[in-house]
């Protein structure tokens, strides 16, 4: 087994499962789940020896942990309980929504305790570097910066801009240097129109970023294009399976990037 690496590995949106206390009452069905999930992310960020790791099994539809909790319905369309998808789907059937008791009840027993794993790791002296790992959809959707615009196939993230401020999680340079390990596993993959690589291209709203990019430890946001594998040649519509020789074969890569990375610069 290899030894850890220092790096905290955050997956908040990989999860496609309904919570149990909203189990049977969502309108939005599991193709609708499926494609509003970082589709996949669990899988290839899933290096369980190698580094510490966040992540959960809950969709993002119905529990958004890069949200705060307190951007709350009816106030927050896209906060962290949601109404609609960013596709525009009901997620709830008509008429049925949680009230604030269920929805605190919901926060406590799967918000919290997540981000208390992540601010237990980052209070470990041992964890040197933070990735926010996220999968992407191909073209920008309708509510996003860049909505209708192709995007790369990986994109780094190190700027928070919010109403008063901009503020970096790290320096440029290790967002170059963190970019540039992965451009030999990833350079002769064509699967977009746009350019292959990108720094803070698009830039995301999420909370997660915001908030632990804030410590002195170092932090990225590490996002990857699902057109890598969400195509006709590895994906299957009907079952909503991906290949899994390719998710195999993207996890070693994503792994050699990270390990090419810390080796060398952290």
């Amino acid at each position: 087994m290899k030894a850890k690496l220092p790096i905290l590995m955050i997956i908040p949106h990989g999860g496609r499962t309904v919570p149990d206390e909203l189990s049977g009452h969502e309108q939005i069905d599991e193709f609708g789940i499926f494609i509003e999930s970082d589709a996949c992310a669990n899988e290839l960020f899933n290096i369980h020896d190698v580094f510490t790791k966040a992540n959960t099994h809950i969709s993002r539809l119905f529990i958004d942990l890069d949200r705060p909790d307190t951007m709350l319905p009816p106030n927050f369309p896209d906060g962290v309980i949601k109404k609609e998808s960013q596709g525009g789907r009901k997620i709830f059937k008509e008429k049925i929504f949680p009230d604030e008791i269920a929805i605190r009840n919901i926060l406590n027993r799967y918000y919290t305790p997540f981000h208390k794993s992540i601010q237990e790791a980052v209070s470990d002296n041992e964890i040197q570097f933070i990735l926010e790992c996220h999968t992407m959809m191909p073209v920008g959707p309708r509510h996003a910066a860049d909505a209708g615009r192709p995007r790369p196939l990986i994109n780094v993230e190190n700027t928070i801009k919010t109403s008063v401020r901009t503020m970096r999680t790290c320096p440029a340079e290790t967002a170059e240097n963190f970019l540039s390990c992965f451009k030999k596993y990833f350079n002769n993959e064509d699967c977009t129109v746009s350019e292959k690589f990108s720094i803070n291209n698009p830039l995301s709203d999420g909370c997660i970023l915001e908030t632990y990019g804030q410590t002195k430890i170092p932090m990225l946001r590490f996002s990857i294009s699902t057109s890598l594998y969400l195509n006709d040649k590895y994906f299957d519509y009907d079952s909503l399976t991906v290949d899994n020789l390719r998710i195999k074969e993207l996890n070693g890569r994503i792994l050699s990037g990270i390990e090419k990375f810390a080796l060398k610069y952290l």
